[in-house]
């Protein structure tokens, strides 16, 4: 339901995969295991010391980063009720899932969303990541579509890719009422200025329920 400014009334925030990016009000959502780090007093520290953390990852313990997240599996259902999440928002996570999760985890925002409730996903641009394609030198190419370079590809690769038009017929499917691609930093989501990112890799994508 719509309020008197033009918005959907309040509901949750709801931020998917906020790794080191967490929103005041907002809840930060993520399957780190920092969180589990964070909750167990000098573990942080012992982890350096024995040579399992970095420096940076050390920083954002100290500075309490992992203890603004709330763990959430993607996979399985969102653990919200009906009608209770205003907005949605996610960088960069969908493709980390599987196409069959990808379309489980949509028809779950729809559920939670309230009517007229706004889920904003952000993921890298198909398109872009093919136009560096050249056969006699692909690694370029493959390291964007696969993060292959990434330290655990096995947790941090891509499982899948889109485009704005394949967005579009996805969340349509799923039955929001409107799908489209956005501009960085402008559309219905709020904290835009915060949360919007990678402007130059990116699809920037909004639906309404």
């Amino acid at each position: 339901m719509w309020g008197s400014a033009g918005k959907p009334e309040a509901g949750i925030k709801l931020h998917l995969g906020a790794f080191d990016c967490a929103i005041d009000g907002w809840i930060n959502t993520d399957v780190t295991p920092h969180i589990y780090i964070s909750k167990i007093p000098g573990a942080a520290s012992l982890l350096r010391a024995v040579g399992k953390l970095d420096d940076k990852k050390y920083d954002m313990h100290r500075r309490g980063q992992f203890r603004a997240l709330t763990y959430l599996d993607l996979t399985q259902p969102l653990p919200y009720a009906d009608n209770s999440v205003s907005a949605v928002f996610s960088s960069h996570v969908f493709e980390h899932l599987f196409p069959d999760e990808i379309r489980r985890l949509i028809v779950e925002i729809r559920r939670v969303l309230i009517p007229g409730g706004v889920c904003r996903v952000v993921v890298p641009d198909l398109e872009k990541v093919l136009a560096l394609y050249d056969p006699n030198s692909p690694e370029r190419f493959l390291s964007a579509m696969f993060e292959a370079d990434t330290r655990d590809a096995v947790k941090n690769g891509h499982h899948w890719g889109f485009t704005g038009a394949s967005l579009k017929k996805l969340f349509k499917d799923c039955g929001f009422a409107t799908a489209e691609v956005a501009a960085f930093r402008e559309g219905l989501c709020p904290d835009l200025g915060v949360l919007d990112n990678r402007p130059d890799e990116s699809v920037f994508f909004e639906a309404v329920k």
